[in-house]
């Protein structure tokens, strides 16, 4: 498979989904870490992904408090804070939780802590390679929606039946309905439920807007953290 020009990510069961645009379909790959993704998709021009990148050494960052806010409604507690640098490597969610408390006086939950090894990956990448840090974008898919539809975050949850209709509506109108269930279709449950497939998806309309210059970002004018990775979600 040609390397294509934009991509979408989502975590999923089994790692990494990645969907690409051809002219003719929607296709996805899996892989099982970050290296490897970008390995295979270093030509790329943009890599769009759901992931916090530029992370704070203290304090909350601003790019979650304002996509909350731009959500707003029930899905704005879908978007979780991201952890201080300091934690990265904690090892359990009571020494995450701990440490995190002692760097800036707020502790990290249950659900926060699953995706920590995941947010580690990718910090890893990044600090590792300057083609990465210039190719990967932090979005998160319910901003991305949000934008989609008119600015208005959705009400219904993903994983519900109303949600899972009204997000690949809207993804219908970019990339054409039958692209839609046939990528939906084409990927097996057991690599990645339909919701991650259609979070990938809509990562991808963002990374087509990132690409084009169109883009929005939050906040408006991204700042570097101290590790020089972009502090923004763009959508």
């Amino acid at each position: 498979m040609d390397t294509p020009d934009l991509v979408g990510v989502d975590g999923a069961w089994s790692g990494w989904i990645a969907v690409t645009e051809t002219a003719s379909d929607i296709r996805f790959q899996v892989f099982p870490t970050p290296a490897a993704l970008f390995r295979s998709l270093q030509h790329a021009a943009v890599i769009a992904v759901d992931i916090p990148i530029g992370l704070s050494d203290a304090g909350p960052r601003a790019p979650d408090a304002l996509a909350r806010r731009f959500v707003g409604g029930k899905r704005a507690s879908s978007i979780f804070s991201a952890p201080v640098r300091g934690i990265l490597d904690a090892q359990s969610q009571s020494e995450a939780s701990r440490r995190h408390r002692d760097i800036d006086g707020r502790g990290f939950g249950a659900q926060a802590f699953g995706i920590l090894p995941k947010i580690r990956d990718w910090d890893a990448l990044l600090r590792s390679d300057s083609a990465a840090r210039e190719r990967v974008y932090e979005i998160h898919p319910e901003v991305s929606f949000a934008e989609l539809n008119g600015g208005l975050g959705l009400v219904p949850g993903k994983k519900t039946p109303e949600g899972a209709e009204l997000r690949a509506r809207l993804l219908a109108h970019e990339f054409g309905p039958k692209a839609v269930r046939d990528l939906l279709s084409s990927v097996p449950k057991r690599e990645a439920a339909a919701d991650d497939v259609l979070d990938a998806l809509v990562a991808l309309w963002s990374a087509r807007r990132i690409a084009s210059g169109r883009n929005g970002s939050l906040p408006a004018q991204p700042t570097l953290d101290a590790c020089g990775l972009r502090t923004a979600i763009y959508y």
